[in-house]
């Protein structure tokens, strides 16, 4: 068994203990959830919507939705794809609601009062800047398997696409983020 493999097995495991002392009310539990959780989740949501506060309303309203659902949850190992989903269909309707959904240019708000911003704020900056001008369609699956760690067979259950299509969707919607990241100057991109 390969090392990814352990590792998503284990994850499966432990996911479907947490997901057991969850439903026998153990509160601890969830928040043990949501401190497992929470910062891949909100990478993705950032990712998705562009604005960190946003991401964050979005966060916190999908572990809501989850804590009311966890009955819901028919296989506790796929726990992890779960609340990615419920995050996915969160941002979606979020985008749908405010007509955000062909995605205006992000603007980001630096500390211009120090003399040298920081290198990585910069280049995180650069990053998002380039993502808000990857289409959704392709911009989800990106993020899902470069961001969540997901594999492509796990983008397309998650998104309920075949295979081929989220292969051809990262394919795209890493060339189009080359194109706006500025590959074309030798800069790293994805």
């Amino acid at each position: 068994m390969s090392e990814s493999a352990a590792t998503g097995a284990e994850r499966s495991s432990a996911d479907a203990l947490l997901v057991a002392r969850i439903r026998a009310g153990d509160d601890d539990a969830f928040e043990a959830l949501m401190v497992r959780y929470q910062a891949p989740l909100f990478r993705y949501l950032r990712g998705l919507v562009g604005d960190y506060e946003h991401a964050q309303d979005l966060l916190q309203e999908t572990f809501l939705r989850a804590f009311r659902s966890i009955a819901s949850l028919d296989d506790p190992g796929l726990l992890r794809s779960w609340l990615y989903r419920i995050a996915h269909n969160q941002a979606i309707s979020a985008l749908r609601r405010r007509r955000l959904i062909s995605w205006l240019p992000l603007t980001f708000s630096l500390n211009l009062s120090s003399p040298a911003p920081d290198r990585s704020a910069i280049e995180a900056a650069r990053v998002e800047a380039a993502l808000a001008h990857v289409p959704l369609a392709q911009r989800a699956p990106l993020l899902l398997h470069m961001v969540g760690g997901f594999s492509y067979a796990e983008v397309a259950a998650l998104l309920q696409l075949s295979e081929s299509s989220v292969r051809m969707r990262i394919s795209r919607g890493r060339a189009a983020f080359r194109a706006a990241y500025g590959a074309e100057e030798g800069d790293y991109a994805p």
